[in-house]
Order: C-alpha cells, then structure tokens, then sequence
C-alpha cells in the first residue's frame, strides 16, 4: 500500500478523468426535499456528534452533558453514556454509545480532529480493501479507527439493544468522526444491526463501490456540508474517493441553530459537485459551524493548527485544495458527458 499526502502531492498532479463517474440517484423512497422533521432531526444528532468532543472520558452511567450549550437536548433526556471508546495514538479517535430513555434511541457517536488544518495538510489518501463488496476500498486511516474501535462499540450496541429491543440505532460522527462513523454504520448493518447515519462535515471515506454499498444499504444517510467547509472536498475525486449519498448541503445563512430547511439543499449522487464539492476555499470556520458550534465544548476548542508539524502556508495549501477541486469538477463533467 502506498502512502500520498498533501504535503508530498504539494507540486500538483496530473491525472485523466477516472472513467465510470457514478452519479446515482437517490434510493427509492428517499426525499429531494428537506422536511420539517428532517430538519429537526439533523439539528438534533447535531447535539450528539458535538457531544462525542466533551463525552469521551465519561464513566459509563454518566448523562451525557456538555459545556457552552452544545447538548442541551441529550442532556433533558437524561441521555446515559453505556461505553466509550479511546482509539491508539496513531488514529486518535474517540467515541461512546449512549442510550436515550426519550427518543428511544441508541447513539453511536465518533469525536472529531482537534487540529483542522494539521489534519487536512497531513491526510494520506491510500485505500485498502474492504469486506462489503467486490471492489470496495476505504480510506487505510478511517479503516484503522474503526478496526481498533469497532469490537467495542458493536459489542456495546448490542447489548444496549438486547436490553431494549425497541430502540433505533443512529451513528453519527462531524469531521473525522463522521467518517469513521460511515464505516461504523456499513459494518453495524451488514453485522445484522440495523441503523441510520448522520455526519456533518465528513471527508470522503471509500472508493465508488463503498460509497454505492453504503447509500444502498437499508437505512438513511444524513450527509450534512456546509457552505465552503473544505474537508468535505477531501480526499479529492482525483485519488477515486466518492461520498454517500445524499448530500444536505447548508448553502445559506451561518449554519447556526436558527438554520431553516430553505437554508439547505439537497444534491444526490457519489460524485455530485453541485453542493459543497462546487465550492474551493480554506474556510475553517464553516468547518466549525454545524447549526451550532459543533465543537464548542472540546477541551481547547477545535483549533486551527497545531504548532511543530511540518507545515505549508495557507496560501500553498488554499492553492492545492482549490486545484485538486477543480480538477474534480473537470472529471464529474467529462464523466457525465
């Protein structure tokens, strides 16, 4: 397996447009629209992705609670943490499973990186194999996550469903996170489990026949983007990498708690570049802001950079982001041709 990061791809790439872009419709039954409720639900598992930045090192039985206001709806519901999770060092991913007496649910949800643009000048695009279908690759890191993290989280769901059958299982994950959880949320269903997915500000995670796999799998996917947030366009299109979908995309407004269902827009298909992946930029903020500080409550905040780290400035780094998305564009166009 070879490795390629940002820093090492700085120069720019040349490549001819992979052949077969997939650009899918959305699966039967499957809405073009945001509703109400939907809306009400993407702000709500909002709360739990922010949770997972402030929740990790909880005692299991403790309510799930966060400071400057990120999870004032699990905590009403007396939302109680029953495991948590603590990646190695190398992958650095947190988590728990929670159980919610009030909506009837069973949580899974998956920290973030706490170093923005550390993350994104560092990400390695390798694919590995993966289990689900012939053909399907994913990111080696967000593999690697869920390979140290998995055993215990399934093991929790389960158990957290064998005491109450009734309940819903949702994963959700912001940044990092929401990748790992996309993987989480294709391994817990093929294992038997049943449950639907939300992620906010997610980096691509597989190749075209594990993003396929996943919008296909019985389910929902919430794939959330806001405006110009660049880590969405990562890894690029380029390097084979497609997202689920579809895509809910908040195109209007701050992407606060006052967001409204007019403020998103929906764009299917693995490879679309009519929502977010249109965009180009090195806007951190938007990263941050998912109706809602999504972050707010981590220990230091989400910061922008991590000092000592080999780096590139912004200028270099804007520069290639904005290259590598146009480069997308071009392959999507000539794809649909």
């Amino acid at each position: 397996m070879q490795l390629f990061s940002l820093l090492l791809l700085v120069a720019g790439v040349t490549a001819s447009p992979f052949k077969g872009v997939v650009t899918t419709k959305f699966a039967q039954g499957r809405a073009a629209t945001v509703s109400e409720a939907d809306l009400s639900n993407l702000k709500f598992f909002a709360q739990y992705a922010g949770a997972a930045y402030c929740n990790m090192d909880s005692p299991d039985g403790s309510i799930v609670t966060c400071s400057d206001n990120v999870c004032p709806q699990p905590t009403a519901n007396k939302a109680v943490i029953v495991a948590t999770v603590n990646g190695n060092t190398d992958n650095n991913i947190d988590g728990f499973v929670a159980v919610d007496p009030a909506r009837s649910l069973v949580v899974v949800s998956y920290r973030g990186s706490s170093s923005i643009r550390n993350w994104i000048t560092n990400l390695q695009f390798a694919l590995t194999d993966c289990p689900f279908v012939r053909g399907c690759q994913f990111h080696f890191g967000f593999a690697d996550a869920w390979r140290t993290s998995g055993p215990g989280i399934t093991a929790a769901v389960r158990a957290a469903l064998q005491a109450n059958p009734s309940y819903k299982l949702v994963v959700t994950g912001h940044s990092l996170g929401g990748a790992v959880a996309t993987i989480a949320a294709a391994s817990l269903r093929a294992a038997g489990l049943p449950c639907d997915l939300y992620t906010y500000g997610s980096p691509r995670v597989g190749n075209a026949a594990f993003a396929q796999f996943v919008t296909d799998q019985a389910g929902a996917e919430f794939r959330v983007t806001h405006t110009d947030d660049p880590v969405p366009r990562l890894p690029p299109i380029l390097f084979g990498y497609r997202h689920v979908s579809p895509e809910y995309w908040i195109y209007a407004g701050s992407g606060g708690a006052g967001a409204s269902a007019a403020d998103i827009k929906v764009c299917a298909g693995t490879a679309n570049t009519d929502c977010n992946a249109g965009t180009s930029g090195l806007d951190a903020a938007a990263h941050g802001q998912y109706f809602g500080p999504i972050a707010g409550c981590s220990a230091g905040g989400v910061v922008w950079r991590r000092s000592g780290a080999r780096d590139l400035t912004d200028e270099e780094l804007e520069a290639q982001l904005n290259e590598w998305a146009e480069k997308d564009r071009q392959i999507v166009q000539a794809g649909a041709a």
